[in-house]
């Protein structure tokens, strides 16, 4: 029987979420390999080391004034780059203990194919001869990248003996490799019968809760223009068969926990409200199967299929925590990007849900084209008047995005530019000092509600009563400072480096 290694490459960013941890696209993977024949080990090196601090990429060297070395606390940015994973050499020896016949590689973003570009050439030295496939949301994106590395050993060959786009799932017999001699293979336009499966994987520990991560369907009908989801799934929504959802969280939880243990489970599909009979009768299945289980959908659920009597209904089926994805405040933006809209229902939903008493994070991305920094701080001072927590999120590419389609640009600047955290200017429409001054104000509004809430007297001192009064007086933004020295005495600092317009518009 052939081995067969699947690797999550590892990861170099400012953080790392669980949700991203639980690596559902290698298991995809697994799941083909092990129906056409193959005995598998899947290595998901992310996990398989303690996170490190590394020096900041040359690239990013634009982010070093507003890095506050020290910085901690509610308002805090990013303070270090770090690995998340072991060494790409020592990546290579673990799977080299496995002893594969092929090196398989789950890249699962275009912004870390670096990442997997650096694994497949550690690997590539170690065994110059062994069989190397990639394939993921990243090689969907541009095949281009991958097809074009080079092997380190013997310059003359390719780095990657296949390149896969699209999705894998159902077309297990692809991943034979034999003497065609065909390197790329793009399976995003094939037409087929197959069925999609449900997959579920073991995030982190919540709360003492085991969680789990699940994917219930594939594709994306809807066109809003900065989502990549099409890329490698497609346009035509597609669900696995509503009765196989449950069978596949008990088979996880089985595993991981048994039927008794306290599980956590985090439904990843954006669209899973297309289906939301289904998805509450799932809901409700499953309560009764676990009295104890607890849900979030952390991608966000599209508040426009959701009615304020579906906020009662989550609450009461285990919801702890509701992501709900605004998108884009402006019309003009919103216009732009073709997504749907009504602030008045958005605003009403979360109402209801501090009426329930569910808590709540409201999601917008910062950054499009179209957008300025006044429409950002209108967002922001709409979210920071409702009882929601902000969700703020950078825009970032995706080569093949309408408005980025040269691969010229992304094949001449690295991946990492990519990243969420690298605030990149990518659109133009705001500067990285603008994304982080919109960071840092939806962190002080989720904090100044915090503090609102709390029942601390008034006459008890902390660090975050000085850091919520010093910003209240002052209207400008300030943050905690960890200081050098054996006490490691922490203090209120102002925030320099900010787009002083935004902060006054937003205080006034």
């Amino acid at each position: 029987m052939r081995k067969a290694v699947i690797a999550v490459p590892p990861v170099r960013d400012f953080y790392f979420t669980p949700r991203r941890a639980t690596a559902l696209g290698a298991g995809v993977l697994d799941r083909e390999l092990k129906k056409t024949g193959w005995k598998t080990s899947l290595l998901n090196l992310p996990l398989m080391d303690k996170p490190r601090t590394v020096p900041l990429p040359d690239e990013l060297e634009y982010l070093n004034s507003s890095i506050i070395p020290g910085e901690t606390g509610p308002l805090s940015w990013f303070t270090a780059f770090r690995r998340f994973g072991p060494l790409f050499s020592d990546a290579a020896e673990i799977i080299a203990r496995e002893k594969p016949d092929t090196l398989f590689i789950s890249s699962f973003a275009w912004a870390y194919a670096e990442e997997a570009r650096r694994l497949a050439e550690a690997a590539a030295r170690r065994m110059p001869e062994l069989p190397i496939v990639i394939g993921g949301h990243g090689p969907s994106s541009l095949p281009e990248y991958f097809l074009n590395a080079s092997h380190p050993v013997f310059p003359e060959k390719p780095l990657f003996t296949r390149v896969i786009s699209g999705e894998i799932e159902g077309r297990g017999e692809v991943l034979k490799i034999n003497e065609s001699g065909i390197r790329y293979l793009d399976l995003r336009d094939l037409k087929s019968n197959r069925e999609i499966k449900p997959v579920a994987g073991e995030s982190v520990i919540r709360a003492g809760r085991r969680s789990i991560s699940i994917i219930l369907t594939r594709g994306c009908p809807k066109k809003c223009r900065f989502c990549s989801n099409h890329i490698c799934h497609g346009r035509i929504f597609r669900s696995s068969p509503p009765n196989l959802w449950e069978e596949e969280v008990i088979r996880i939880a089985e595993q991981i926990s048994g039927r008794n243990g306290k599980i956590h489970l985090n439904i990843e599909d954006d669209n899973i409200l297309f289906l939301k009979k289904d998805f509450f009768d799932f809901l409700g299945s499953l309560k009764r199967q676990f009295s104890d289980i607890t849900f979030t959908a952390e991608n966000g659920l599209d508040y426009m299929f959701l009615e304020e009597n579906d906020i009662n209904r989550l609450k009461k089926n285990g919801f702890t925590h509701l992501n709900l994805s605004l998108g884009v405040l402006s019309d003009n933006t919103r216009t732009n990007e073709n997504r749907a809209g009504n602030t008045e229902k958005l605003a009403k939903l979360i109402q209801r849900c501090r009426e329930v008493d569910l808590p709540l994070t409201t999601h917008f991305i910062c950054g499009l084209a179209g957008d300025s920094s006044k429409d950002i701080v209108q967002t922001l001072r709409f979210l920071d008047g409702l009882p929601t927590q902000i969700g703020i999120s950078n825009f970032y590419p995706v080569p093949g995005l309408e408005g980025f389609t040269d691969t010229e640009v992304f094949l001449n600047n690295p991946p990492r530019l990519a990243l969420g955290s690298s605030v990149y200017p990518w659109t133009g429409a705001l500067s990285s000092t603008q994304l982080i001054t919109a960071f840092r104000l939806s962190r002080w509004s989720n904090f100044r509600k915090k503090m609102e809430r709390s029942l601390l007297p008034d006459t008890e001192f902390s660090i975050e009563k000085e850091l919520y009064s010093r910003i209240k007086k002052s209207h400008q933004l300030h943050t905690i400072h960890r200081e050098r020295g054996k006490d490691r005495e922490r203090v209120v600092v102002p925030v320099e480096h900010l787009d002083e317009t935004m902060v006054a518009e937003f205080f006034s």
